[in-house]
């Protein structure tokens, strides 16, 4: 008697197999699809909140040192060499700390316009210190603020005089930074000599500050230059009394910030909306990729305390005295498409959306607001 011994798998057998292979095998397509759409929202909220927080971060920093003047606090006291204050250039003009720029439901208006801004736009300049390194405006947001702060260069070594001026139209002597740290400024800029008492905008006509100088204590000329408005209209620094040792000569800190187009590209391909900043006579830079609203108000008090009674969007609305706080909001996005369906904040015309016959008009990132109030630590 023969024993049949099977061989192989009956073709009853092979479709249960590959039925039950295909379920898990959907299973498992289904399970890393569900990680991965959760792997690029929880990566995209990741970034937009990384993104705020840069944000604020470089926002608040050169908010607190707004319209900080060393030991010096009062503006009555403060001159400039220049023939009027006019002629001194946006990027070195302390005579205030901050400048708002507030957008209006108008398309691409803003209160007040941003014409004293330095611009270049198609290769022309206006009211640019250094040519070439002006804002395109064309490219700022609309509906998004704009905002300008400034304050004296904090250095962890002043640049203290290392000689009282006998006379006031004297050269400057510095002490030479031991530590090897620059003056920040150079030939041709503005810089500001202050002590408690009074403080004066000039224009450094010579040498080339900072190591380059063998000299030490280093020397700094400041002699009438009449050949551009904001040169010195005369030679004498102080108009009352000198500057002695307790003087110090700082360099302006300028920075404006702004939401434009970023340089880079996000997983759709497009441009996405980025926080810029202009410090100094430097060209714009792209600060913080992902920021796609820039919102500024102002606190104000008029009980002579440091706690805001309103808040207001214009600062040409007050006097710069009264404000105590600035409250800045900004919206932050993943960046990349991660099958969000939150409204672009700027609509489909600034911003790329992709619609469906079921669909609204989006573009898949994921955005939220991040708001944060700091203190004005400089009061005019």
């Amino acid at each position: 008697m023969y024993r049949l011994l099977q061989k192989g798998l009956s073709l009853v057998e092979l479709m249960i197999s590959l039925t039950v292979g295909s379920v898990i095998t959907a299973g498992v397509v289904q399970l890393f699809s569900a990680n991965s759409e959760t792997y690029g929202v929880m990566t995209g909220q990741s970034r937009m909140q990384e993104s705020a927080r840069f944000s604020l971060d470089f926002i608040g920093r050169d908010i607190y040192k707004a319209g900080y003047f060393g030991c010096f606090s009062s503006n009555e006291q403060l001159f400039w060499t220049a023939a009027s204050g006019d002629d001194i250039p946006y990027e070195f003009d302390l005579r205030s700390g901050l400048e708002g720029y507030n957008a209006s439901n108008v398309d691409r208006a803003w209160n007040p316009e941003l014409d004293d801004l330095p611009t270049t736009v198609n290769g022309t300049n206006t009211n640019v210190f250094v040519a070439g390194t002006g804002i395109n405006t064309d490219n700022i947001v609309s509906g998004t603020d704009v905002i300008t702060i400034r304050s004296l260069s904090q250095q962890d070594v002043e640049t203290r005089l290392a000689e009282a001026l006998v006379n006031a139209t004297d050269d400057i002597e510095v002490v030479k930074p031991a530590d090897g740290t620059e003056l920040g400024f150079d030939v041709g800029d503005l810089a500001m000599i202050h002590d408690c008492e009074k403080a004066t905008i000039f224009q450094v006509t010579g040498p080339v500050p900072g190591l380059s100088t063998e000299s030490d204590p280093i020397v700094i000329e400041h002699d009438v230059d009449i050949a551009v408005p904001w040169g010195n209209s005369f030679a004498r620094l102080a108009i009352k009394n000198s500057f002695d040792t307790d003087a110090y000569v700082s360099a302006i800190e300028t920075n404006t910030y702004f939401i434009a187009p970023g340089e880079g590209e996000n997983n759709s391909g497009q441009a996405p909306l980025s926080l810029w900043r202009k410090s100094g006579t430097t060209s714009p830079v792209e600060l913080v990729e992902g920021i796609e609203n820039l919102q500024i108000l102002y606190g104000v008090s008029t009980d002579d305390d440091l706690t805001p009674n309103q808040y207001v969007s214009s600062i040409n609305d007050v006097s710069l005295k009264d404000v105590v706080t600035i409250r800045v909001t900004v919206i932050a996005n993943s960046i990349d498409d991660v099958g969000g369906s939150s409204a672009p904040t700027h609509g489909c015309i600034i911003q790329n959306c992709y619609t469906g016959e079921d669909e609204a008009a989006i573009d898949g990132l994921i955005r939220r607001a991040f708001t944060q109030t700091f203190m004005l630590r400089n009061r005019s």
